[in-house]
């Protein structure tokens, strides 16, 4: 049997609405839409998180936003989660080799996946520059079906039965390719994507995994799609791959046994 406290359940689906970038500022009314709460509830879990720091009020526009406490907990709690800070470090790395911005991503609900570090390569020459926090859907992008490609093959049927999004012309929404893609990704143990979410931006991604063969985390390089050759392609996942080996047997992982 699983135990919920309301109200802790409240506050947190409320820090999570906020840090989406399109919701980064919000009155009382939209939050407790977007979190199906009654508006007096709401009010008083956001002025409890507003003590602690972990909402900003401001009361001339009447919305409210993340704290400023946010910011140092998330650096401490990357400090003492090992996994974490192992995943982490091991960005700046592969920037360098591939010369491409990396990405450090989690799953944070069924359908969402977010960016929990970023890190640009080094050097003047153009790059892409996305923030920490970005939230994706699971199944438009490459990175987040490196998380769904090794879950059963009955939870594929889900995003079917619900609808595959076009998001561009790119995106794949016919389900037997849907399917073929997330087979693909579990034999190969990466995947590509190019343009599938935004026009003109490539994703090349690859697994982490724990001891029990479970997807823990993601790391992916974005570039452009133009700049995106096979030739270098290949050569970004060669990368990719050496880290994401190299952490999931830091997490005990055994490559033999199948993944669940």
């Amino acid at each position: 049997m699983e135990y919920e406290v309301p109200s802790v359940n409240t506050a947190m689906k409320i820090l999570k609405v906020l840090s989406r970038y399109r919701y980064k500022s919000c009155s009382l009314k939209e939050i407790a839409e977007l979190v199906n709460v009654n508006k007096t509830t709401c009010l008083r879990i956001l002025r409890t998180l507003e003590r602690h720091d972990a909402v900003k009020y401001d009361p001339q526009r009447k919305q409210y936003s993340l704290g400023p406490y946010l910011v140092p907990l998330g650096r401490r709690a990357l400090d003492l989660n090992s996994h974490l800070a192992t995943a982490t470090a091991e960005l700046p790395v592969i920037a360098r080799q591939t010369g491409l911005t990396t990405v450090l991503i989690r799953r944070v609900s069924p359908d969402r996946v977010m960016y929990l570090a970023v890190e640009e390569p080094p050097g003047d020459h153009p790059k892409l520059s996305v923030a920490a926090g970005q939230q994706f859907p699971l199944a438009a992008v490459a990175f987040g079906r490196c998380f769904l490609a090794y879950e059963d093959e009955s939870s594929w049927q889900d995003y079917i039965h619900h609808g595959l999004v076009r998001y561009t012309p790119q995106s794949i929404v016919d389900p037997e390719e849907f399917v073929a893609v997330l087979r693909k990704t579990r034999q190969d143990g990466y995947s590509v994507s190019h343009g599938s979410l935004t026009p003109g931006i490539s994703a090349v991604a690859s697994p982490i995994f724990n001891h029990d063969g479970q997807v823990e985390l993601v790391i992916a390089c974005l570039a452009m799609t133009a700049e995106m050759t096979e030739e270098r392609e290949q050569a970004v996942v060669s990368v990719l791959q050496a880290s994401t080996r190299r952490l999931s047997e830091l997490n005990d992982f055994d490559a033999a046994l199948p993944s669940r």
